[in-house]
């Protein structure tokens, strides 16, 4: 039993599309996000912008492991991060935007905490089932 398994059980058959159809458009707003024109806005957070990164790219592989569950989690993580990786090229060019390794690094701790969540629930869930 799966995660998807599962929660179509609770929630209905229509479950993975669902994912899917969420993580297509987390995956336009995050685009829209982090390719327009820099928004100034006032907060005494300085770095607030990976914590924005590390969301924005963690639901982006949370979506992308449930929308499509028999994906491995490596290619989860090489298609999120070659996406973080684009945004930030892209970004050089866009007026007040600028390259930031730094900006990586919170798309890829936040790509890698969902998938290990996602993995741990999976494995758990494995475990349950075994001892049906």
């Amino acid at each position: 039993m799966n995660l998807n398994k599962l929660l179509a059980g609770v929630f209905g058959s229509q479950v993975s599309k669902t994912w899917k159809v969420l993580f297509v458009i987390i995956g336009v707003v995050l685009l829209y996000l982090t390719l327009m024109p820099s928004v100034h806005y006032h907060t005494h957070h300085r770095h607030i912008d990976k914590v924005f990164h590390f969301i924005g790219f963690g639901a982006f592989a949370f979506a992308y492991m449930l929308a499509f569950p028999k994906v491995k989690a490596y290619w989860v993580i090489m298609v999120s991060m070659g996406l973080g990786v684009f945004v930030e090229l892209v970004q050089s060019f866009i007026p007040h935007r600028a390259f930031s390794y730094w900006d990586m690094v919170a798309d890829l701790l936040g790509i890698l905490f969902a998938v290990i969540v996602i993995s741990m629930i999976r494995w758990i869930m494995k475990k349950l089932v075994k001892h049906d």
